[in-house]
């Protein structure tokens, strides 16, 4: 497990961290068509979504 770290150190961070992740080869189809249609790699869209709700679970906090 990764230790957790004061949001404002977080988020100037820029260590990367590998994470595996499995899922259904349905949802990755359909996961990798999504971020195409985007203009964007699986990687970019993971990395937005992750973002986006990160920062609206911050903000309700």
């Amino acid at each position: 497990m990764l230790e957790a770290a004061p949001a404002e150190f977080a988020r100037q961070d820029q260590e990367v961290v590998e994470l595996p992740l499995l899922l259904p080869r349905w949802q990755a189809v359909e996961l990798e068509a999504a971020a195409q249609r985007r203009g964007m790699t699986t990687g970019q869209m993971l990395r937005r979504v992750i973002r986006d709700v990160l920062a609206a679970q911050a903000g309700r906090s």
